[in-house]
């Protein structure tokens, strides 16, 4: 039985930060509702949970969205991370198949391409505080988002995210863990936490052998004295809803809102969650009758 998706923060005297997400039941979930293939939803899987381990303000509930558009042929991988501990996502071509690696590993660098860049958002639930991009360098996620950190917002970085893709396409393994040096972090330690991480190996297979992620922070941060900030269970949520949809009919231009009237219902679906909403004749007549009756008093 898999275990639940949660995410873990610890931080250290050393000033090392250290942040450790599971998301597969997240990434199965993403799978199922998109009919992802195995490059795409490892893909996906490898950027909802980056979303969830940049989102590390959690005391303020603060969201990422990250926007990956490396001209592969994959598309655009969308993902947004929000009240620091739910998240969702989709790519533009769920259904992309493309030849393993030499190796028989997944050819995500291939899929999401390197031409291109990484846009960061953060947000909190009462204001956007900012965007900002750097180009993408290997196409494989974690790079490029431990990339984005140092150049963008000066923290040196290293992350490593994984997902494993069971023969049946079902997900076995999904998640990651983000390692942070704040200010005063001293270069012995560091490398001390660099040569940590190497015994961890591949993410995947750790967890594998690991399914609750035992052992791998007390492993990265041997030496150090560190203790446990905060924990808290993961999910996939969807911001959408008939109320949003309804917001959206309601913005159109009058000429569109005719059109749309023609119809016998209209039917629109979440990029994100793959959500269904159908709006009858009557139902999107009298919407907009009382919207023009609300602002014709």
């Amino acid at each position: 039985m898999k275990c639940k998706d949660y995410i873990v923060h610890y931080t250290s005297e050393e000033n090392v930060r250290v942040a450790m997400a599971l998301t597969g039941n997240i990434t199965e979930t993403a799978r199922r509702r998109h009919g992802l293939s195995p490059v795409a939803c490892a893909a996906l899987g490898r950027t909802m949970t980056g979303a969830l381990l940049l989102a590390g303000d959690y005391k303020n509930r603060e969201g990422v969205t990250l926007r990956i558009d490396g001209k592969g042929p994959l598309g655009v991988i969308h993902a947004d991370a929000f009240n620091s501990n739910r998240v969702r996502g989709y790519v533009d071509n769920p259904q992309l198949d493309l030849p393993l690696k030499a190796n028989g590993k997944l050819d995500v660098g291939k899929a999401v391409g390197t031409d291109g860049e990484v846009a960061v958002t953060r947000f909190t639930p009462e204001k956007t505080t900012y965007t900002s991009q750097s180009p993408l360098v290997s196409g494989e996620i974690a790079e490029d988002l431990a990339y984005y950190l140092y150049t963008s917002e000066q923290i040196r970085s290293t992350m490593n995210l994984g997902v494993l893709v069971e023969r049946d396409y079902s997900i076995a393994v999904s998640g990651g863990f983000l390692v942070q040096a704040l200010p005063g972090a001293n270069n012995d330690d560091l490398a001390k936490v660099e040569e940590n991480i190497r015994k961890i190996g591949i993410f995947t297979s750790y967890i594998r052998s690991h399914p609750n992620g035992e052992g791998m922070v007390e492993t990265i941060m041997d030496g150090l004295h560190y203790k446990e900030l905060f924990r808290q269970p993961l999910y996939w949520r969807c911001t959408c809803s008939l109320e949003r949809i309804e917001n959206v009919l309601l913005s159109l231009r009058n000429e569109d809102k005719k059109e749309l009237l023609q119809d016998p219902q209209v039917e629109m679906t979440c990029r994100y969650c793959g959500a269904k909403y159908v709006i009858s004749h009557d139902e999107l007549a009298a919407l907009y009758a009382r919207k023009n009756k609300a602002e014709n008093k």
